[in-house]
């Protein structure tokens, strides 16, 4: 049995979706009870509810399990203690293999969220535990809110320069990759970048301007627009402060990654953003 964390979120219910798939028996843990059907229709063995942070919760999930895929909730400021929950109930159960999915370059102190999971990690390497952390590039699909808006206006926006290097993921490819390396042998105590092909707003508006057959044109959103409708949306005050200093740091260095070790795993290159692009125009008609 496979427990995955966060299950009820975009990442959990791709990667649980993707084990299924694959004929794995998953237990799917989410934080809310209202969480428990739409999770079910996965097709899941099992499912609980439980709050990472409450470390009996996590005991109870972890009860009976070979392996752990740990999703962590995204800009928590209880990112550590949700580490430790975890690491000491792997270690109590005597897992076979723990796997933590996290992000992107976690040296870089001024991306907070990336800066906090880099404790989890040390600490993760530290364990003893069997374990394999894979850091995920920003995935296509987080643009998949603003598609139809996108099409209606003819202005693709992000919160950031348009002319800073990505290297954007298809969650599609990542949810591939971690079956590959969470079932097969061979990726113990390894670190994996899981990265697409770097791509800068100004080039997705070129593409996206072919496949539409309309003129679109990429535009930086200002910071402070971007945070007033994060808090009209329900945005914490700690996601706020970190997305505060994300932005400008995306701005001067982009986030790039090599696709080289995702090409390596899947066994072909990664899915492109033309390609991803073309797949959602098709679907959205």
């Amino acid at each position: 049995m496979i427990l995955v964390t966060c299950a009820g979120g975009k990442t959990g219910r791709a990667i649980a979706g993707a084990l299924v798939s694959a004929g794995q028996p998953v237990r799917a843990m989410v934080l809310q009870e209202s969480s428990v059907a739409a999770v079910s229709a996965l097709g899941v063995a099992e499912t609980c509810a439980g709050d990472l942070t409450n470390a009996d919760d996590v005991a109870r999930a972890t009860d009976g399990v070979t392996a752990i895929y740990y999703i962590a909730p995204n800009m928590s400021p209880d990112e550590r203690r949700n580490g430790t929950n975890m690491i000491k109930a792997a270690k109590a159960k005597g897992v076979e293999r723990f796997l933590f999915h996290s992000v992107l370059h976690t040296q870089i102190e001024e991306l907070a969220h990336h800066w906090e999971r880099h404790f989890v990690e040390q600490d993760i390497i530290n364990s003893g535990l069997p374990f394999i952390i894979l850091q995920c590039g920003s995935y296509m699909q987080n643009m998949l809110p603003g598609w139809n808006r996108m099409v209606r206006t003819g202005i693709h926006r992000m919160a950031y320069d348009i002319d800073a290097p990505m290297s954007l993921v298809d969650l599609d490819d990542v949810a591939e990759a971690a079956v590959k390396i969470m079932t097969e042998d061979g990726y113990e105590n390894g670190m994996f970048e899981i990265a697409g092909p770097a791509i800068t707003l100004r080039e997705k508006a070129k593409i996206l301007s072919e496949l539409l057959g309309k003129p679109i044109r990429a535009e930086k959103e200002p910071l402070d627009d971007f945070l007033t409708h994060g808090r009209e949306v329900g945005f914490s005050d700690y996601t706020l402060a970190t997305m505060t200093k994300m932005f400008p740091y995306y701005d001067d260095h982009g986030l790039v990654g090599s696709a080289k070790i995702l090409e390596w795993v899947l066994g072909r290159p990664p899915t492109g953003f033309y390609t991803f692009a073309r797949r959602v125009a098709v679907q959205m008609k």
